[in-house]
């Protein structure tokens, strides 16, 4: 092949090539605005138009679902923290069980208060078997102190032996008045209450 054949080849080509690319392009051209003209292009623009202003909302909407989230989150946190707090209360409470008075009537114009301590014997036998009991809390094993208000000590003792019957295993250790006067005592217990 001569060199004039080779230019003439490669002009030819490239000619070719042109023509080709540019029919392509052409082609593609019309072809896309034939798509961009029809229905269903038309019905896309124009949901998409009446969509558009959706998106920011759900942006917005997005936005306070998160604070709201946030929100929930830390009164989550708090609430379980209030919980640990609790239970770390009741714990410290039921380590000094022993501390709690129990109170049996109401204070009224003639009444004296008088002071009991009890143990339950059917706690106690179940706490030694090492089991616990049914009903009552393992407290009672030790001995509980219990406030009466009644006007003589027979009285206190009927209201004793009906809140804490006897049949049920409650056994009263001590009772005792006050030495001070009932006024007093009655005075500093009632602002208490």
């Amino acid at each position: 092949m001569s060199p004039v054949e080779i230019v003439t080849d490669i002009l030819f080509a490239g000619m070719a090539g042109m023509t080709g690319f540019f029919a392509a392009r052409l082609g593609g051209e019309i072809w896309s605005r034939m798509i961009l003209k029809s229905e269903a292009a038309t019905r896309a623009r124009v949901k998409l138009k009446r969509c558009a202003p959706l998106i920011p909302a759900f942006e917005q909407r997005r936005a306070k679902l998160r604070i709201a989230l946030a929100q929930s989150e830390a009164r989550r946190r708090a609430v379980e923290r209030q919980i640990d707090q609790f239970q770390s209360k009741l714990d410290e409470l039921q380590q000094r069980d022993d501390e709690m008075i129990r109170i049996v009537g109401r204070k009224r114009p003639g009444c004296r208060l008088f002071k009991a301590v009890m143990v339950n014997r059917h706690v106690q036998a179940a706490i030694r078997e090492g089991r616990p009991h049914g009903l009552l809390d393992g407290s009672w094993a030790r001995a509980q102190h219990v406030e009466i208000w009644a006007q003589n000590l027979p009285e206190a003792k009927a209201s004793l032996d009906s809140r804490f019957p006897v049949s049920l295993g409650f056994t009263l250790i001590e009772m005792i008045e006050p030495e001070e006067s009932s006024g007093a005592a009655t005075e500093g217990n009632g602002a208490a209450a």
